[in-house]
């Protein structure tokens, strides 16, 4: 993506002012962080420039903008929530000075007030997670997971969303647990309050909480190169699930269970120490 340092080498970097900003280096920034156009820079040279960089850069800006002010709307939802009713139906433990509420968030300790959320006593560093944390606040709970689980085929509206989280979930995760194997995999799921299923049918299988009621099964079989059958990773989800996130939040769940995973087996010591499940 383009940086504001990359940008300022086309302009005169004389600092003239005919932009509107004090220096050459300032008109760059605000190009990117907030939208300036490029021809406020009357000396700008654009030859060779890739717009495709550029607006990438706006579309991102535009993006964090709104995730921002969806965030600052679900804040403003939960101002009214009396927090110490709702922390048992969500299967968190109420603070109250200030009103607040803890719970696991992928195995880290999460604080959420009615102004901030920290995950193991930091802010969030993706917005994502704060919509996803947020929404779970909101849907103010439901019936609690009893082990039917389901695809997220199975699911109402998620026609669209079958593909991605089998692209960005499902299909990367089976390639890692075919290099990793079962031990780090054991490992990781006991860190993060999950824990391995037997009698599953599947080669490995696990059940993990991303949050307290919201329980992910993830099912692996390797790959049977003589059936022309690739290895393959099935995550299902309690079939209550839609009481306590929405369709985008429950596949960004299952996104971040993911990449969780897939960094804490790619830094993992000493895979084969753990036998392999039967």
């Amino acid at each position: 993506m383009l940086s504001p340092l990359q940008l300022v080498r086309r302009t005169p970097l004389s600092n003239c002012g005919a932009c509107g900003f004090p220096t050459c280096l300032a008109f760059a920034a605000a190009v990117l962080k907030v939208g300036k156009k490029l021809t406020d820079c009357p000396f700008i040279n654009l030859k060779g420039l890739d717009m495709t960089e550029v607006r990438q850069s706006t579309d991102n800006l535009q993006l964090e903008k709104k995730d921002l002010q969806f965030i600052a709307f679900l804040k403003s939802e939960l101002q009214p929530v009396d927090f110490s009713r709702l922390a048992p139906v969500l299967g968190a433990i109420y603070q109250d000075t200030p009103p607040a509420m803890a719970f696991p968030y992928l195995g880290q300790k999460t604080i959420i007030s009615k102004d901030e959320i920290t995950i193991n006593g930091q802010p969030p560093g993706d917005h994502r997670d704060q919509i996803l944390l947020y929404n779970y606040l909101r849907s103010g709970g439901g019936r609690a997971p009893d082990g039917e689980w389901l695809g997220l085929e199975s699911l109402p509206n998620t026609i669209s969303k079958v593909k991605t989280l089998s692209t960005y979930g499902e299909e990367p995760l089976a390639r890692c647990l075919s290099a990793e194997g079962a031990g780090n995999f054991q490992r990781t799921v006991h860190d993060m309050g999950g824990r391995m299923i037997t009698e599953s049918g599947a080669d490995l299988a696990a059940r993990i909480p991303v949050l307290p009621m919201v329980p992910e099964y993830i099912l692996f079989w390797a790959a049977e190169p003589e059936e022309n059958f690739p290895a393959r990773v099935k995550i299902l989800f309690d079939h209550h699930i839609l009481d306590f996130l929405d369709i985008e939040s429950l596949v960004f769940s299952a996104e971040r269970l993911t990449d969780y995973l897939l960094a804490r087996l790619a830094n993992k010591p000493d895979k084969d120490s753990v036998e392999r499940q039967p």
